[in-house]
């Protein structure tokens, strides 16, 4: 499970289009043909209600041989206070987690989820964080019991933060010695500059943690009106009912209000930005941000539809036919705000972003085919299939949909949907969206037209 970036992956095949009358040879993300009922199947068991304050969301499998529980806790990094670092919500879920609980000593606790297959995890993101476990089913009810001892009498072991505190610092250490990472972060941390997705951990964050530090975290982190427990696997609600009324349902209610999140200043003008590296550099790193509609927009599908077909086209015309790049991307991460993102690496930069702004302008300016667009959305279907069968992705998907669009109904793609785009919605979303791109290059900027970055 990945909290921080939810990301849709794919690989790219040949197809070709028709775009009045005009072939045009394609290397597209996922697409093929044939239609998948996945989605409705899940949404046909999955049950929504509140137990003793907790809002939770299950989906019953009854040929599921393992159980995945996740309490999302809301808030996350955009919440964290002013006053503390940025670091300690990250330091907190992982620690409380590593360390068990302080009615089981450590080793003994490790010992007995080894020898369960067991796994408790836990992670921060910036709308929320997460305590998880996965187990058996024949498993579950002592795995319960530690799983929610953690959250009752959590242990923050001494050893478990020196560990984790260490790698921290290795962590924030490396950024300025990978180039790639370098970019991401630095194109993150400009274009939600003065946002509350804005604050980067840095090494005196890290500094700055204690024990005693996420302590006074964790306390406030768990309380049920932050909560939100999502479990997928073979359990009925009568069970996990009667699982919750027992643990967690005697933590204290709490008052937590969401923050309101709306997009950055950036999303609303075109930048860029040539941050200095310290080392000479094979090629240039490029990284462009841009708003993107979030799950449950009214614009999501034609976004959606639109950046498969971009993104085989940036392939197609910077990979495969100009070879100025080896593996130029068009991706976005969901939030609360979504961003788009698209990274090349290539020494020859303005030659790339004249491409990337002229495909910009072919989806700008022309309409495609309808058939074009419904072709290969049910292979695609498939694929996404395979990658949200298992109990643990479908308990992330359902929790994060409730958090980041309120409904869960969001966590699964709707294909029909996604074939029912039209040419105008697909056109209008490429007009709405590929515009105020901001830019980061690492690397060699010398002669770089600044000019031609920020034109749109």
């Amino acid at each position: 499970m990945t909290l921080r970036h939810s990301i849709f992956s794919g690989i790219f095949r040949h197809l070709v289009l028709l775009f009045s009358g005009l072939p045009i040879l394609l290397l597209a993300w996922g697409c093929s043909s044939g239609r998948s009922t996945y989605s409705s199947n899940v949404v046909s068991n999955v049950q929504e209600f509140d137990v003793a304050g907790i809002h939770v969301i299950m989906h019953q499998s009854t040929s599921a041989p393992v159980v995945s529980a996740i309490l999302f806790i809301r808030g996350g990094e955009s919440a964290a206070p002013p006053d503390e670092p940025i670091s300690n919500e990250y330091f907190t879920m992982n620690v409380a987690a590593a360390s068990g609980s302080q009615r089981i000593d450590k080793v003994h606790f490790r010992r007995k989820m080894l020898s369960m297959g067991t796994g408790i995890r836990g992670e921060d993101g910036r709308d929320y964080s997460a305590l998880s476990m996965e187990c058996t089913r024949e498993n579950f009810d002592t795995s319960w019991a530690y799983f929610t001892d953690v959250m009752l009498h959590p242990a923050f072991d001494p050893v478990e933060f020196d560990n984790f505190r260490k790698n921290a610092l290795l962590g924030v250490a490396s950024r300025s010695t990978d180039a790639d990472v370098y970019s991401n972060i630095v194109a993150d941390s400009i274009y939600f500059a003065g946002h509350p997705y804005g604050r980067t951990m840095t090494a005196a964050d890290v500094q700055k943690e204690s024990i005693p530090l996420m302590q006074k975290r964790f306390r406030s982190l768990m309380v049920k009106s932050r909560f939100l427990l999502s479990v997928v696997g073979n359990i009925s609600r009568e069970e996990l009912t009667e699982k919750i009324n027992a643990t967690i349902a005697s933590l204290p209610e709490g008052s937590y209000t969401p923050i309101a999140i709306e997009p950055p200043a950036k999303a609303f003008s075109p930048g860029a930005y040539f941050p200095p590296f310290a080392r000479k550099l094979p090629t240039d790193y490029i990284v462009g941000t841009y708003l993107v509609p979030s799950k449950g927009d009214s614009d999501y599908y034609a976004y959606l539809r639109l950046r498969n077909f971009f993104g085989g086209f940036l392939f197609n015309h910077i990979r495969v036919e100009r070879n100025l790049a080896y593996a130029p991307n068009v991706d976005d991460r969901d939030g609360r705000t979504s961003v788009g993102l698209i990274t090349v690496q290539t020494p020859y930069v303005d030659s790339a972003i004249k491409i990337i702004y002229n495909d910009v302008d072919f989806f700008q300016q022309n309409q495609i085919r309808e058939s074009a667009i419904r072709e290969g959305v049910a292979g695609w279907a498939t694929r996404n299939y395979l990658s949200t069968e298992t109990t643990a992705q479908q308990a992330v998907s359902l929790g994060q949909a409730v958090l980041t669009t309120g409904d869960w109904h969001n966590a699964f793609i709707d294909y029909d949907k996604l074939a029912s785009v039209t040419p105008a919605q697909l056109q209008q979303a490429a007009i709405k969206y590929l515009r105020n791109f901001n830019w980061v290059i690492v690397g060699d900027t010398t002669g770089i037209d600044k000019s031609l970055l920020e034109s749109r």
